[in-house]
């Protein structure tokens, strides 16, 4: 049985990780890219008569907020990893001793997942909020569209609605993927508990025992059976050695013989408690790395931020001294003619 139970548990939980690459690399590249079309499309589209490129306006987004998206998701699946592997393993266990059905299953799958999400095991949230990442967009904007169509307020507020509305569109798509992946996180469940065939197992529990529990549930009468199996092969065969012990003398070789086998059970057990400890020390750990792998990421990110602003500065007040020494040079220029024509009238009156 517990043999089971940790089979299940290791499946579903490499299936849930392989789903969560899947689901990083296809479906939510393909959410971004599409969201990003939508925006540049709409802006081109009200903004035709200044020529703004699509083309062009879609890289930009992409490269502002792309990255920043898809780190924000691996994060959340990566915070909502613990409360999966703990809805997964408590559903196996209760399914497999019996504690529900699969109906129980499918009908409070989710809800508790979603409760276990909530409880925030590691003291992290991160939600779908895209406010921060569209700040970027709007600077964007404010930088190299507004400037351009800003004497058509109508044109503005236009420009100004889509971005908004990009962000919405984003953030519903974002959820409605969160919500589906949860939905497939139960199917590779069920998926794997048929597979060990467990529904049936369950249906006939009471006529297929595991070795374990025949140990824990052995009774008086279960021991008086097996008593009277040991005495009748005894009188059976040709050289009755059992002849020479009575009846509590071969109860307690019985009741031995037992207990050698749950000794060895119980070693068994505390093994594979000993390595499920080992596995999530392990874990712990690997979390811990893969947490200040995001972190300096995150720092990363924000110092090149505030290093563009400071590049877009810089070159903003640069462009503006160069403004002012074109202004200065016919300044210059009239200066020396008048100079040079106090110097030419000086002379000719000496």
């Amino acid at each position: 049985m517990l043999g089971v139970i940790e089979r299940i548990k290791n499946a579903v939980l490499f299936k849930c990780n392989a789903l969560n690459e899947k689901i990083i690399q296809e479906d939510l590249i393909s959410i971004i890219d599409s969201c990003i079309y939508h925006f540049a499309e709409d802006v081109s589209s009200v903004t035709s008569d200044f020529g703004f490129d699509e083309e062009k306006l879609r890289d930009d987004i992409s490269s502002l907020i792309k990255t920043e998206v898809e780190k924000k998701i691996k994060r959340k699946l990566f915070i909502d990893s613990l409360a999966l592997q703990i809805t997964n393993d408590t559903f196996v266990e209760d399914y497999i001793l019996g504690k529900i059905n699969m109906d129980d299953l499918k009908k409070s799958y989710l809800k508790e997942l979603s409760n276990n999400k909530n409880s925030n095991q590691l003291n992290m949230t991160e939600d779908l909020d895209m406010s921060e990442i569209f700040k970027k967009i709007y600077m964007y904007y404010d930088m190299n569209i507004k400037p351009i169509i800003n004497e058509n307020n109508t044109l503005t507020v236009n420009v100004e609605k889509i971005i908004k509305d990009a962000q919405e569109e984003m953030e519903e798509k974002l959820k409605d993927l969160i919500s589906n992946t949860d939905g497939k996180y139960m199917e590779l469940l069920i998926e794997n508990i048929k597979e060990e065939d467990v529904e049936n197992n369950n249906d006939e529990k009471d006529n297929d025992v595991s070795e374990d529990n025949d140990v824990i549930n052995i009774n008086e009468k279960a021991v008086d059976d097996m008593l009277d199996e040991v005495k009748k092969e005894a009188l059976n065969t040709s050289n009755n050695d059992f002849d020479k012990y009575d009846d509590m003398t071969l109860f307690n070789k019985v009741l031995l013989g037992l207990n050698t086998k749950e000794e060895k059970l119980s070693r068994k057990s505390a093994k594979l408690e000993e390595r499920r400890k080992e596995i999530e020390g392990k874990l712990e750990v690997t979390n811990k790395n893969i947490e200040a792998n995001i972190q300096r990421e995150n720092e990363l990110s924000l110092r090149k931020l505030k290093l563009n602003e400071r590049e877009i500065m810089l070159n903003s007040k640069l462009a503006e001294t160069e403004v002012i020494l074109l202004n200065i040079k016919p300044l210059i220029k009239g200066l020396n003619d008048i100079k040079s024509s106090n110097d030419n009238g000086g002379n000719s009156n000496e």
